[in-house]
């Protein structure tokens, strides 16, 4: 299996975007913070900012979550304003620098889903804002991190808020083997006993990303946050031409395999997916989605780990999900409880 974390750029974000703030005056300023930011082999995202490694967590938006902010008396927005997050406001001026700021690969990954970068720094925001309300800034090591880089008191705070919530979680034996027991059709011919050592940090590094993103959907569902909604349909739709909308316009099933060719069992996954394109043409559509070229659809579907499978009906709606190497008989298998022979 290859852990694919796609929302883990919020934490880049977190320590090295341009800091924005509303100032007692009501003039936005925005402050820049520079950072070595690179992708590894792995496809998850580190970075290392004050001697701090964050490497353990990942956040994703949760639709959920959003439905649940809370807007009693919604602010009038202009035109120009993205969203407003409690009394704070971010300008398509401010989006738009704070992305030509970015490391080429975050321009890369967002320069198709400009929504998708606004939700993440909607997430700092948030984040942000809970950091000071906890005074983060009191702790010591906050302030041993502060002498080292006196410039980057936003973005240590926000980083030790979450090195905090990771630090809280504990893994249990139950624990590592309900992690053994949800992958172990991937790891053939290895015992429990044999790999729960080699398992455990990933395992650890699953459970304080749940953590995170429990924490997160909590402080949407408890903020004022307004989105300019016209914008971003705008923006949505001019990026709506892409593999699996159309597919899921055919009115027929669709399976999309969300992979990168540079993961062995996306490469297994390949032949199979190419001898089934041909089988069901006309019955199904068979998808082969690059998550590289692709990101903002692997954003939107939450795709975790890569190779990941999701089954659609002739209606378009999501009805199976499989994470990993999918056999041929068993992709058949699903096919046909969706009527697909």
């Amino acid at each position: 299996m290859k852990r694919y974390y796609p929302f883990a750029i919020i934490l880049i974000i977190a320590l090295v975007i341009i800091f924005i703030a509303v100032p007692k005056n009501k003039k936005e300023s925005i402050n820049p913070v520079n950072e070595k930011t690179e992708i590894s082999d792995s496809n998850t995202f580190e970075t290392e900012v004050a001697g701090i490694e964050p490497n353990q967590a990942s956040v994703e938006t949760s639709a959920q979550a959003k439905q649940q902010e809370i807007i009693d008396d919604p602010p009038k927005m202009t035109d120009d304003v993205l969203t407003i997050v409690d009394d704070v406001k971010i300008t398509k001026k401010q989006l738009d620098s704070i992305f030509n700021t970015m490391p080429s690969q975050i321009k890369e990954y967002y320069k198709d889903d400009k929504p998708g970068f606004l939700e993440e720094l909607i997430t700092r925001q948030l984040l942000l804002s809970e950091a000071k309300r906890q005074k983060i800034y009191n702790q010591e090591d906050y302030k041993d991190y502060v002498k080292q880089n006196p410039d980057k008191k936003e973005d240590i705070m926000v980083n030790l808020l979450l090195r905090k919530i990771a630090n809280s979680v504990t893994l249990s034996e139950n624990d590592l083997k309900d992690f053994y027991n949800q992958y172990k059709d991937q790891l053939p011919n290895k015992d429990y006993e044999s790999v729960k050592e080699q398992l455990r940090p990933m395992a650890l590094e699953e459970k304080q990303r749940l953590k995170i993103d429990e924490f997160i959907n909590k402080l949407k569902t408890k903020a004022k946050i307004v989105r300019n909604e016209k914008w971003i349909k705008e923006q949505e739709s001019a990026t709506a031409d892409n593999p699996l909308s159309k597919a899921l316009k055919s009115k027929r099933p669709v399976l999309a395999d969300f992979g990168r060719g540079t993961c062995i069992p996306c490469k297994m996954m390949q032949p199979i997916l190419e001898k089934l394109q041909k089988e069901y043409a006309g019955k199904a559509e068979i998808l082969i989605i690059d998550v590289g070229e692709y990101a903002a659809l692997a954003r939107k579907y939450k795709i975790m780990m890569i190779p990941t499978q999701i089954f659609f009906d002739s209606s378009g709606k999501e009805v199976y999900r499989h994470q990993g190497f999918m056999p041929e008989q068993d992709i058949i298998a699903q096919l046909k409880k969706m009527g697909v022979e």
